[in-house]
Parts: C-alpha cells; structure tokens; sequence
C-alpha cells in the first residue's frame, strides 16, 4: 500500500505506515497506541512525541495526501476542469487502497471533516486563489462562493466514492472528461 509520507519527519512516517498496516486486519477502535507503536518500532513516548491520539495520525494522513494531491496537480499543470479532475483520479488512483480501506472501515470522516478546509490550502499552494482571498473578496461574493464550492466539492467526493468501487475503474482521462461534461452539460458552470 502506498502511504503519503514527509520525509524529514520519519518517526511519523512509520507511524502512518504502521497504522494502516494495521487497518488491513483490526479495526480502527482496536487498535492501540501500544499496538501501534510496536508496530512502527518506536516507543510509546515517541508516538506522544509525534501525535497526541490515532485520530491525530488520521488527520495527519489526510492533510499528508491532499499535500501530495497539490504536488500532482502542479506536476500536471492542471489549471482547467477536465486537467484538475484528471490529475484529481489520477491522485486517487495513486492511493487507491487507501481510499478503499478508509471506505471499509468507517472513516472516510477523516478526509471529509477536513475536506474544504484541505481542498482550499491545496488551491493556495497551486496559486489558484490568493491567501488572502477571504480578506480581499466582499461578503456577498464570499457566501456565494462558499456555497457553490461545498455544492461542487460534495458531487465530487460522491462521485469519487462510486468511481472507487467500480471494477473496472474508468481511467483518470476519462473521468476528466466526464467531469467537464457534467459540469458543463446544459450550460452550467
């Protein structure tokens, strides 16, 4: 399985790997700090170190692979829809079994709690909006955005939740298609 990982931070880099290995066989509430840490061949006390809870390495993870969906995007220079969505698959599909494995044990949570907030940092880093968006966009506007973004993220999420389970999965290219047609269908924007 391929796990999201920061390089200079290795401690937690085994933690997150040790986590997940665990999740193919327990389930998430089963799973101890103690396990986990025996897991990742570390110490309780460098697990504290590096995180207070699992749910923090959750957390972490998904900030971690929203991280790496914005490297993928800038890798791909996807400024348009069709590129953005394509890159946006191509991503999941990277880190499928991730996705899936989430999906089977109930936590999907994780990425969708955080979800605008990690999809909003992931279109700084590319420098699709300005950090300083909010301070500079009038309320109004703001609102309308907001809506429309949280309306446009969900039919993105459900659809990534279909397209994982399908067999087989239609490739990125496609999907960046389909993305654009159903976007655009009728006019709609």
């Amino acid at each position: 399985m391929k796990i999201p990982v920061r390089e200079q931070k290795q401690p937690r880099q085994y933690i997150v790997k040790a986590l997940f290995e665990l999740l193919e066989h327990k389930n998430y509430h089963d799973i101890t700090i103690s396990r986990l840490a025996q897991k990742a061949n570390i110490s309780r006390r460098t697990f504290y170190r590096c995180f207070r809870t699992k749910d923090d390495v959750m957390k972490y993870t998904s900030a971690l692979l929203m991280d790496e969906f914005a490297d993928t995007l800038l890798k791909n220079h996807a400024a348009d829809l069709k590129g953005i969505a394509q890159s946006y698959f191509e991503f999941w599909e990277n880190y499928i079994d991730i996705l899936l494995l989430l999906k089977k044990q109930h936590l999907l949570y994780f990425l969708e709690d955080d979800m605008p907030a990690l999809v909003r940092d992931t279109a700084v880093k590319i420098k699709h909006i300005p950090p300083e968006y909010e301070r500079i966009t009038p309320s109004a506007d703001l609102e309308k955005y907001k809506y429309l973004f949280h309306f446009r993220l969900a039919g993105f999420w459900r659809l990534t939740l279909i397209w994982c389970e399908e067999n087989p999965r239609k490739p990125p290219e496609q999907m960046g298609i389909l993305m654009e047609e159903i976007v655009y269908e009728n006019g709609n924007s």
